[in-house]
């Protein structure tokens, strides 16, 4: 009697103690779940603050950035104007940066009507057996399943390759033609030494009869950092829309969920808390090592950066953004930007540094004031001022160095440079500027007057 008592008196006082510790169990673990996201923000706002003050004083000793990658750049993105710049112009395995240019090659088929998202593509077995490649792939294609090219098209933009190859079935009609279209699109945009193999960026081999016949298995795309820079470039002055899908975390396709690559995005490990990343894609392969091109915002101001061939230890090292970081925060650290708006005189835009005046013949008065064309910027050091040189006169009334009267106000008269700044090849380096006022003919009498006194 007293034993089962006993025993009962211990299992009330067991059940006792568990729920009593219940409510401080669950309330210790949102403690500590609130505690470890306090770290994370506490850790990237420190990492951010030492960064900053690294680049401060390579900025301070006049020290150049380092950085372990083969080669990297950083442009503005509209104008192309180049921020920092190494060994841009050697072409290097891209691995699945290559997906850039297959995407880019998508978009201007649909913009041009000649595909559609709606477009449907079967998987055939080859497809098919890319995509249960653990090696290769990490979504499966189902066998005579199709897919419409906006799936395809929003799992290439996550890195899947099998479904980036179907993507160039889609678009072309064959793996093969769609690489050779991608080289035709490259060089109509100015990048004139790619190797193009695969849409997705994986060796000629390594997706067997997808690939080319006759052609080395090895055989793998490369570009140079400039290359991609510039297809970046093109796509976000095109597309601007393809960021939507670059900065999301996750997408679905066939019931399955895919996490985006790219760990600067917001909500990542390397994200930046002052700077917003919002694209673009990765690569990663034994050849290419680790590569990065990236997109980003601060006070308003886009940048586009690439870093190519940085050593890692595996996919999942953040070397690459680790890099990217320091870029990044050097770019946005070393340039203050400089606003050039439509309308604006040269002579107001450089504090009078330059009078912005192009010599007119045959005109009422013997010069015209020079103003901006188009809205657009440039990136200048923090102690440099704002200088336009070498003013050219342009378009029919060019005659010269001087522009022949007969030109209304907001006329395209006359092109020049920004002094000491650099861009990238394959972008001009030169911008529009327009008449301040109209350029008119004086009357007969002056003309005459005129031609008499040059007669002496």
């Amino acid at each position: 009697m007293q034993s089962k008592l006993v025993h009962k008196l211990s299992i009330a006082l067991i059940a006792l103690v568990i729920f009593i510790t219940m409510p401080l169990t669950a309330s210790a673990q949102t403690t500590t779940t609130s505690s470890n996201s306090n770290t994370s923000k506490a850790v990237e706002m420190q990492r951010s603050k030492e960064l900053d003050a690294q680049v401060k004083t390579l900025l301070k000793t006049n020290q150049p950035l380092t950085l372990t990658a083969k080669s990297a750049i950083a442009i503005d993105y509209q104008t192309g104007q180049l921020l920092y710049a190494k060994n841009i112009n050697e072409s290097l395995p891209t691995a699945s940066m290559s997906k850039l240019l297959t995407l880019y090659v998508t978009l201007k088929y649909i913009k041009e009507g000649k595909i559609h998202w709606d477009d449907k593509v079967k998987i055939n077995k080859a497809l098919h057996d890319l995509s249960v490649n653990h090696n290769y792939a990490n979504v499966k294609l189902r066998l005579g399943h199709s897919y419409t090219i906006r799936q395809l098209y929003q799992t290439a933009i996550y890195s899947e390759n099998a479904a980036t190859m179907a993507l160039g079935y889609g678009v072309a009609g064959s793996t093969q033609k769609f690489a050779l279209l991608m080289r035709k699109e490259a060089k109509k945009i100015g990048i004139t030494d790619a190797k193009i193999y695969t849409a997705c960026g994986l060796t000629n081999g390594e997706v067997g009869s997808l690939g080319f016949k006759g052609v080395s298995s090895d055989a793998e795309n490369k570009l140079s950092a400039r290359d991609m820079a510039l297809l970046a470039m093109k796509i976000l002055k095109y597309y601007p829309n393809i960021l939507k899908t670059t900065s999301a975390n996750t997408t679905k396709f066939d019931g399955q969920t895919m996490l985006n690559w790219n760990w600067m995005i917001k909500g990542r490990s390397q994200e930046l808390p002052d700077i917003k990343v919002d694209g673009l894609k990765t690569g990663t392969s034994d050849t290419a090592k680790a590569c990065f091109t990236g997109t980003a915002v601060k006070n308003g101001h886009r940048i586009i950066t690439v870093v190519m061939g940085v050593p890692n230890s595996g996919q999942y090292d953040p070397a690459r953004f680790i890099q990217t970081r320091k870029l990044m925060k050097f770019v946005y650290a070393k340039y203050h930007y400089v606003k050039l708006s439509h309308g604006q005189t040269v002579k107001s835009a450089t504090n009078g540094r330059n009078n912005g005046k192009i010599k007119v013949k045959g005109g009422k008065s013997n010069t015209s004031d020079l103003a901006i064309s188009n809205t657009q910027g440039v990136w200048l050091t923090k102690k440099q001022k704002l200088n336009i040189k070498d003013i050219k006169s342009t378009g029919e009334y060019a005659d010269g160095s001087s522009v022949d009267a007969g030109f209304d106000k907001g006329d395209k008269i006359a092109t020049a440079k920004v002094a000491h700044v650099k861009y990238m090849k394959g972008v001009s380096h030169r911008f529009d500027l327009i008449a301040n006022h109209d350029g008119d003919k004086p009357n007969i009498f002056v003309r005459a007057w005129r031609w008499i006194v040059n007669l002496f």
